[in-house]
């Protein structure tokens, strides 16, 4: 997680500066070059910032194409979702199998995941997936295949909804770009929102991992409806009202610490 804080360090310097050297930014991190230059090549890799000679700078597109990013994403809010994270892993017992979709909240469950044995693991998230093979722990890592989305680092279409269908899991740990207690889930990519409505119904209880920025807010469209969500993880920044508002819709808030 040292290379995520330090990627959201470089991404908050260029949100106030605009450009920087490369030099610079080493030495205002205390980081080798080497360091740097890996974590440039990661952050221009995803589309997150734009490397010229002797510097770097954020890419010239508006705000709202930044948040479907996945490095963008994966260094926001990190202490929240490390948090999230863990709870969620609390839910998984040993030769469980669940699904874990695209989002960088369900990423932070993985640290907590690798000293669980035998677990199966079924994701549409590349880099969920690539993270996870770096543990021995797991029984089975299974990518579900379809067309993959340039910067956002998740599987989506319905080319993949033969093989979910032969698929089933005891809890779908998933995220979203908007929670509430009325609606449910939300998000914008109506593509991989069809993929996660489909996972949903091959697992038996679904963990919305959302950290309390987002809940309140509504989204283009619902993909899982607070009817179907058994368990809401989120953090201390929720009110009591949307607490006790979940439980009358029958969801289970978990709150980390």
């Amino acid at each position: 997680m040292i290379n995520l804080e330090r990627r959201k360090q470089i991404l908050d310097i260029l949100a106030t500066e605009g450009t920087i050297n490369t030099n610079t930014l080493s030495e205002r991190l205390g980081v080798t070059g080497a360091t740097i230059r890996t974590d440039l090549r990661d952050l221009a890799r995803e589309g997150a910032i734009v490397r010229y000679h002797g510097g770097v700078r954020l890419p010239e597109r508006p705000h709202n194409d930044m948040g479907e990013n996945y490095m963008v994403r994966s260094v926001t809010h990190v202490d929240l979702k490390t948090k999230i994270g863990k709870k969620a892993a609390e839910l998984v017992g040993p030769g469980s199998t669940i699904f874990m979709d695209a989002s960088s909240t369900t990423f932070h469950m993985i640290p907590y995941l690798k000293d669980m044995e035998d677990v199966t693991v079924i994701t549409n998230g590349i880099h969920t997936a690539i993270e996870l093979q770096h543990h021995s722990n797991f029984k089975s890592i299974i990518l579900i295949g379809g067309m993959l989305r340039p910067h956002s680092g998740a599987i989506e279409g319905m080319m993949s909804r033969e093989m979910i269908s032969r698929l089933s899991g005891e809890y779908y740990f998933v995220s979203g770009n908007g929670f509430s207690v009325d609606a449910g889930l939300s998000g914008n990519n109506f593509f991989e929102l069809e993929l996660k409505r489909i996972c949903a119904d091959r697992c038996k209880h679904v963990v919305a991992l959302v950290d309390s920025t987002k809940i309140g807010d509504d989204s283009a469209s619902v993909f899982i409806p607070s009817s179907r969500i058994d368990y809401l993880i989120t953090d201390d920044g929720i009110d009591e009202k949307t607490v006790a508002a979940c439980a009358k819709k029958g969801i289970k808030t978990i709150i980390s610490g």
